[in-house]
């Protein structure tokens, strides 16, 4: 059984979906070891802004931080090396992540096995990403991806599919028991048709199209609210998108069927806005996966979303929703499952059985703890 885990990813407080990933993940692969007779120690190494991490030193002003993170490595001699990789995350001066890579062979150096969790694959891939993909892959001792075309890809993006790549999709709780009339009460929804779409702000989520269209529904459908609820995050990029948000909604000839919020909800409180939405609506113009997706089927809330990468992929998987090829449909699909209940239903049990028998957190750990020991003989 594996003892030690050194698992380095962006982490809390940073307002970063791959930061709640982390958090889920850990929990989930130490609940699922304890459940077995064992105990695992998982030592996280993040950036200087995660101070809930066992190591935040990782400072991407320093063109040497993959050194230190050996070092730290080193001293903790885990069993294997765990690496969440999105390209923002570990860009040094436009290295095209190069330090990544080398980090990976310096610990491959000490004979210690290193697994890769890939947040951002697309169908296609150009340029430095299809460079970093191919060499990181030829080192590591396991690649995982979130979806299964992703890895499939590979043949036309690298030329073959190595052995070593696993497919795991990102995660989803299985523990989120929230009533739905009383969330609802809490909301003063009542009977209200509510149409959410939640998550960090960022322009590439695509909440002023859902605003546009929202006149649409409105016609249909006169009593029913939109909720926006974004997350705020530090970048002045942020605050700019939010302000964009906002002076679309307040120009909206609805704008007292949508709700405008910004907030640094916890965890509960953003699965019970989930919870409290008839439909899920994530608009997004481009994404490889969504955690926000994940934490839907958590609380099985039907969703609709642009049919790109790794949102499409998930929605065709689970069964819990409909996926929108053109951005400028969004209010039919919205209309349709607000005129059918019966369908809004069916989604939701897709869901949670989705949750139940494919991304539970506790699949994605038990499968987790296979690849690591497998990796180790």
């Amino acid at each position: 059984m594996i003892k030690k885990v050194v698992w380095i990813s962006s982490y809390l407080p940073r307002s970063c979906g791959i930061a709640y990933y982390s958090v889920d993940y850990i929990n989930a692969l130490k609940k699922y070891v304890k459940k077995k007779g064992g105990k695992i120690s998982i030592k996280i190494i993040a950036h200087t802004d995660a101070k809930e991490a066992d190591y935040p030193i990782i400072n991407l002003k320093n063109k040497k931080w993959h050194l230190k993170v050996l070092q730290i490595i080193k001293k903790e001699k885990p069993d294997v090396v765990h690496i969440q990789h999105e390209y923002g995350l570990y860009e040094t001066y436009e290295d095209c992540n190069k330090r990544v890579l080398e980090l990976i062979k310096l610990v491959k150096e000490e004979k210690i096995p290193v697994v890769m969790t890939y947040h951002s694959v697309y169908r296609k891939l150009r340029g430095c990403y299809k460079t970093f993909v191919a060499k990181t892959l030829k080192e590591l001792d396991a690649g995982i991806f979130h979806e299964e075309y992703q890895k499939k890809a590979l043949k036309n993006n690298i030329g073959y599919i190595p052995e070593n790549v696993y497919v795991l999709p990102h995660g989803s709780r299985e523990d989120i028991k929230l009533n739905k009339k009383e969330v609802r009460k809490d909301f003063n929804y009542d009977d209200t048709l509510v149409v959410g779409c939640v998550g960090l702000a960022s322009e590439r989520k695509g909440f002023i199209t859902l605003v546009n269209q929202w006149p649409k529904v409105v016609k249909e459908f006169p009593n029913a609210i939109l909720t926006l609820e974004l997350k705020p995050h530090a970048a002045i990029e942020t605050r700019k998108y939010i302000d964009k948000v906002l002076k679309a909604v307040m120009k909206s000839p609805v704008t007292k069927n949508i709700e405008f919020i910004v907030k640094n909800y916890s965890a509960i409180e953003f699965y019970k806005r989930l919870k409290s939405f008839d439909i899920l609506v994530l608009p997004y113009r481009s994404e490889s996966q969504s955690g926000v997706l994940a934490h839907g089927f958590a609380v099985g809330v039907p969703a609709i979303v642009t049919d790109i990468e790794g949102l499409g992929a998930e929605i065709k998987n689970s069964k819990a929703g409909i996926a929108v090829k053109k951005r400028g449909n969004f209010w039919k699909a919205i209309i349709r499952l607000l005129k059918n209940k019966s369908l809004r239903e069916k989604f939701s049990k897709n869901a949670l059985n989705y949750v139940r028998t494919t991304n539970g957190w506790n699949v994605i750990a038990e499968k987790t703890i296979k690849i690591y020991e497998k990796i180790q003989k």
